[in-house]
């Protein structure tokens, strides 16, 4: 017998209430064996004494959608413990980006993701196929409804005309039928912002029952309640399943408030489920921060927009009147830029716009243009807009699953990308939360897999050998901000493949990784 045999560890199987001393064989890419006191057998040994062993972790909310195919930053994902990633989030990703869609998508997604393959995906088997050829991770995708828009209506901000809104049908459902898990949205992000709830509920009704809508909400700002009213609803009309990506309540006020708002949501009359990461800092791109007027816009020409002195004057003007968008929870003074370094603006890395328009006495319009202007589009935003008091209710939920919502373009600009599961770990561990260990990996393992349809998150005879081995000593909560590399995890593998030994990573581009949905959700 070939294969790897972990001896000694404390296994975590990713779905039992307990804990259990022993060992754990793999051989050929599937577990075959959990017991005490395994014969070698001709595998290879690994002691993994004083140890914890438990299944990879499947992020729910996950941007590499480029970087799990080309390999940049795949290295910090690695050491993240994240073997399974579930893309095409926020109604942005590579399935169905092809032609204008690819293009939009470029624009969009690079701060974010990362450089995208040259290749364009017409559909979701074409992405899945292509990361069966060779990937660094498991890879699942959402149907992207941004992207599923931008193939039917290119860049245009309008209505959606009844052909329109069957051709988005036709998509969605080609989407589901190819694998897809559900499909996203992104809502305060062009050109998905401007499907009014009533054509969200046109373009989803006929997909089926339970299907996975999992949404970036239309405003985290003032019109939070709102928006939460309209994602029950849609899901109502349409009788799809409601997930709340990186939900978060934020912003001034709201301190304290988690309780009220997962009443409202267990009286919405549906099972819901979120997932949450454990920063009170958001990021996203920079070009958020800009008004909807020149959302449409690809970056050519919104930087030839924003460099014309009248154009800029009058975006200035009603940035200054409107402040940071629906997408945002938080003042000028709480946004901070990020993935800035190596360029003449790196001295302003991590400096709030706020700050950056008093050096350079500017309004925070200005300053905003500026930046976006003189970074070419290529930078992010961070905002501390969170309540650890609320994150940490989030957390202590049954509807809760972890996903970090991790940057990897920009130079990682946050450490979500890489500690969020073992930040949760750690608060599990050390008991800040009203939720065990054995509950917490389950919400990063199995019950991501069964709420998705997949067939990883679990050790058990004949699962896919997916597996971490960690050293629980090494967890820590990290920095908040900027790039960070966590020491906890020991050893991963991948379909039974060594991904990181002895704490190092081995970057493998591996065959056969694209994770279809083979069961109810």
């Amino acid at each position: 017998m070939t294969g790897y045999l972990l001896r000694g560890g404390t296994v975590f199987d990713g779905a039992s209430p307990r804990r259990s001393p022993g060992d754990l064989r793999m051989v050929d890419g599937r577990i075959v064996e959990l017991g005490r006191d395994l014969p070698v057998d001709g595998s290879t040994l690994i002691d993994v004494g004083g140890l914890w062993v438990m299944p990879g972790f499947i992020d729910a909310h996950s941007h590499a959608d480029a970087a799990a195919l080309t390999g940049e930053g795949m290295e910090a994902r690695g050491l993240a413990g994240v073997t399974t990633e579930i893309v095409g989030q926020d109604g942005l990703g590579l399935s169905f980006a092809s032609g204008e869609s690819h293009r939009i998508m470029a624009d969009t997604l690079e701060p974010i993701a990362g450089t995208l393959p040259e290749k364009e995906f017409p559909d979701t088997q074409s992405y899945l196929d292509f990361a069966d050829r060779g990937a660094f991770t498991r890879v699942a995708t959402l149907v992207p409804h941004g992207t599923v828009r931008a193939k039917v209506m290119g860049r245009q901000l309008r209505d959606a005309s009844e052909e329109e809104r069957a051709a988005m049908r036709r998509l969605f459902q080609t989407g589901m039928d190819q694998g897809a898990l559900g499909l996203s949205t992104g809502l305060s992000y062009a050109p998905a912002l401007a499907a009014t709830t009533a054509e969200l509920i046109d373009v989803t009704g006929e997909l089926p029952p339970g299907t996975p809508y999992v949404t970036h909400l239309r405003d985290y700002g003032p019109g939070l309640e709102e928006s939460l009213d309209e994602a029950v609803k849609i899901c109502s009309r349409s009788g799809l399943s409601l997930h709340l990506s990186h939900f978060h309540i934020s912003g001034p006020g709201r301190a304290g408030t988690a309780g009220q708002f997962t009443e409202r949501l267990h009286g919405a009359g549906q099972e819901v489920t979120w997932d949450t990461y454990p920063y009170t800092a958001g990021c996203t791109f920079i070009g958020a921060l800009l008004p909807r007027s020149v959302q449409s816009l690809n970056v050519p020409d919104l930087l030839a927009h924003t460099s014309d002195p009248a154009r800029a004057a009058d975006l200035a003007a009603e940035l200054d009147a409107r402040g940071p968008g629906p997408t945002f929870a938080a003042g000028w003074d709480a946004i901070y830029v990020a993935g800035l370094q190596g360029t003449p603006l790196e001295r302003w890395d991590y400096w709030s716009i706020a700050r950056i328009a008093e050096e350079e006495g500017l309004s925070c319009g200005r300053a905003v243009l500026q930046l976006f202007v003189q970074a070419q589009g290529r930078a992010c935003v961070l905002v501390d807009q969170g309540h650890q008091d609320n994150i940490r209710t989030l957390a202590s939920t049954g509807n809760h699953l972890v996903g970090s919502d991790g940057i990897l373009g920009s130079g990682i600009p946050h450490p979500r990308a890489t500690n969020s599961f073992y930040r949760f770990l750690d608060w599990a561990n050390r008991a800040l939360l009203d939720v065990s260990v054995e509950q917490m990996v389950s919400r990063m393992t199995s019950r991501t897999a069964a709420r998705f349809g997949l067939s990883t998150g679990r050790l058990a005879p004949g699962k896919p050998a997916d597996v971490l081995v960690i050293q629980p000593e090494k967890l820590e909560e990290g920095p908040s901000m900027g790039p960070y590399t966590p020491r906890a995890l020991q050893h991963s593998f991948i379909g039974g493949v060594p991904i990181v030994s002895e704490g190092s990573w081995q970057g493998s581009k591996l065959p056969g990784l694209a994770a279809r949905r083979e069961a109810p959700a």
